[in-house]
C-alpha cells in the first residue's frame, strides 16, 4: 500500500520542526552565557542538533523520528543498489547543506583570494535559486505522482512505504476536530472583539467589583491617581460631578464610547464637557 502525500510531506515537515524545536530549546537554556561565544559556535551547535534528528536514529533505528511517529519507514525494494548507504547519503547531506549556507562567509573569506569570493558568493545564489526552482517542480511532479517529496528524495530515490500495511487504520479525528473547533473560535473572537465596546465593559465591570466601603479612599489618593487606571495623571482632569481627577485620555475615551458615563469611583455621572483641567 502506498503511503499518501499527507504523510510524506507530515514526515519531512516533523523532522525539521524537531531541529527547531531543539534548537529553541538550547537558546533557552544557554541565555546566561555570552553572546559572543554562541555566535561564534551557532553554525556547529545546529549541525550538532541536525546529526541528532537526522543521522542518529537512522544509525540505532534504522528510521527517522517522523517515521517512527508516522508508522512508515524508507522503502528498501530497489534492486541493485545499497539503500542503508542512501539512508546516510540523504542526511548527512541534509547536515552538510544547512551548515555550510551559515558557514559560507567564514569558508570563503579562508578559502578564496578576495578576487573570488564576489564570483563565488554569485555562484551560491544562482545554485539556491536553482535548488529552489527544482523544489518547485518536483513539488509539483510530487502532487502528481506522490512518490518523492523533495528533490533529494528524487535525486537519491528514496522511496517510503507502511511498517504495517495490512494492519487496518483507525481514523483519529480527534486532533482535527480539536483544530478546527480552535481556528473557528479565533476566526470568531477575531470578528467579534472590534464590535466590543472596551470602555464600556471596563467601566460596567469596575464598578461591579468596587468595593463596598467606598469612604476609604482619602482626599489624597483621590486627587493623586486616576479614577480609571489608578496611576497617575497624565494631563489631569478634574470633574465637576465628583471632584475625582482623571487622565485626558482615559477620561476622553471613556466619554466617546459611553454617552452615559460613570465615575468608577463613587458612580456619579459625568457629562461630556464636566471635565476641566488641573492646574495645581
Amino acid at each position: 500500500m502506498a503511503v499518501s502525500r499527507e504523510s510524506q510531506i507530515d514526515a519531512v515537515e516533523l523532522d525539521s520542526e524537531c531541529c527547531h524545536l531543539f534548537q529553541s530549546q538550547l537558546n533557552q537554556s544557554l541565555t546566561h552565557l555570552p553572546i559572543n561565544i554562541l555566535k561564534k559556535i551557532e553554525p556547529e551547535i545546529s549541525a550538532f542538533l541536525n546529526l541528532a534528528v537526522y543521522v542518529v536514529p537512522l544509525y540505532t533505528s534504522s528510521s527517522l523520528v517522523s517515521h517512527e511517529l508516522l508508522g512508515i519507514k524508507f522503502s528498501k525494494r530497489i534492486n541493485g543498489s545499497n539503500i542503508p548507504k542512501k539512508w546516510y547519503i540523504y542526511s548527512f547531506t541534509l547536515v552538510g547543506i544547512k551548515w555550510i549556507s551559515q558557514r559560507w562567509n567564514t569558508i570563503t573569506s579562508t578559502i578564496f583570494n578576495e578576487n573570488v569570493i564576489l564570483p563565488a558568493s554569485q555562484y551560491l545564489n544562482w545554485m539556491h535559486i536553482s535548488a529552489k526552482i527544482l523544489n518547485l517542480l518536483n513539488s509539483l511532479v510530487f502532487l502528481k505522482q506522490g512518490i518523492y517529496p523533495t528533490i533529494l528524495h528524487r535525486a537519491l530515490q528514496l522511496k517510503t512505504e507502511l511498517v504495517n500495511p495490512n494492519e487496518p487504520k483507525s481514523a483519529d479525528l480527534s486532533t482535527l476536530t480539536r483544530e478546527l473547533l480552535w481556528h473557528s473560535f479565533a476566526e470568531i473572537l477575531m470578528f467579534a472583539m472590534p464590535l466590543v465596546n472596551v470602555h464600556r465593559l471596563k467601566s460596567w465591570l469596575t464598578r461591579l467589583i468596587k468595593l463596598k466601603d467606598e469612604n476609604q479612599a482619602t482626599s489624597v489618593i483621590r486627587n493623586t491617581f486616576c479614577a480609571v487606571c489608578n496611576e497617575t495623571p497624565i494631563v489631569p482632569q478634574e470633574t465637576t460631578s465628583c471632584q475625582h481627577v482623571f487622565c485626558y485620555y482615559c477620561l476622553k475615551a471613556n466619554l466617546e464610547a459611553v454617552t452615559e458615563y460613570c465615575c468608577p469611583l463613587c458612580s456619579s455621572r459625568i457629562i461630556a464637557d464636566a471635565g476641566r483641567k488641573d492646574n495645581d
